[in-house]
């Protein structure tokens, strides 16, 4: 059996903090083979940069790094991409140039291997984005036989789009999870006794704040449109993810946990 332990968008500087301060005691507490995070809204809350990204692999042995909707924020995304390895692109996003760099095949601690693979929704997002289950399918199609660990990450912005995808995904991947809405949703499952899922992990970062901006510049442009500069919130930081144990023989998910936990209580 393999745990993973999958955390939704670390969210600027508190998200990293957070993720600091709380990953330690969730290795012990879970004892996790494989750990994942969404990394695209961690270096100021929108994008990654290199020093980040190495943070989170080298710092806190993160295993892999998906990303979403603001993947090339920080222009030097561009250029360290080819070099990380452990990061993970929105396939069907317009402006990823290919499929299969929202792939990646990876051997954890323990030598089992792993796919991990990101997508992006079509519902209330940008234009552009191309279909989301061809890209998927051509992605389980490169993925080797003996690669029974499957996990997608969809990041996207329609709680059905998301459901939809886990439903065409179940029995072709061991788990689905969602990200980008910020908010952790309470449906966590296994569906048809084979792929876990989860509408949406949510946010690691500071909840005292709107979706992880600090609270009263979103206020004042939803109240008069005045675009003032939106800047991650530091207060009340939470961690959230789950926890999902894999049959490696069969690829299927056998229990799947929500985790909700706050930085302060959680290390009071």
């Amino acid at each position: 059996m393999t745990r993973i332990l999958a955390m939704g968008d670390i969210m600027g500087k508190a998200g990293r903090l957070c993720l600091d301060a709380m990953l330690p005691r969730l290795r012990l507490e879970h004892a996790p083979d494989i750990v994942l995070v969404n990394g695209e809204n961690a270096a100021g809350g929108f994008g990654l940069t290199e020093k980040v990204y190495k943070g989170f692999i080298e710092g806190n042995g993160i295993d892999a790094v998906t990303m979403g909707n603001h993947w090339h924020d920080k222009r030097e995304i561009y250029d360290y991409f080819p070099r990380a390895d452990r990061l993970v692109l929105p396939a069907n996003m317009g402006n990823v140039e290919r499929e299969d760099m929202g792939l990646k095949i990876i051997t954890a601690k323990s030598g089992v291997r792993f796919a991990v693979m990101n997508v992006i929704g079509r519902a209330f997002m940008v234009e552009g984005n191309r279909d989301i289950f061809k890209a998927l399918d051509k992605m389980i199609q490169q993925i080797p036989s003996a690669v029974r660990l499957r996990i997608v990450d969809i990041h996207a912005e329609a709680t059905s789009e998301k459901q939809c995808l886990a439903w065409y995904l179940c029995g072709k991947v061991s788990l689905v999870y969602g990200t980008h809405s910020h908010v952790p949703t309470a449906d966590e499952r296994i569906l048809d006794g084979k792929t876990g899922f989860v509408t949406d992990l949510g946010m690691t970062g500071a909840y005292d704040s709107v979706i992880g901006i600090r609270k009263e510049a979103a206020m004042l442009r939803m109240m008069t449109g005045e675009k003032k500069k939106f800047e991650p919130a530091t207060g009340d930081p939470w961690l959230c993810g789950l926890v999902a144990d894999i049959d490696e023989a069969t690829g299927h998910c056998t229990a799947v946990k929500r985790l909700r936990l706050e930085m302060d209580r959680a290390n009071a």
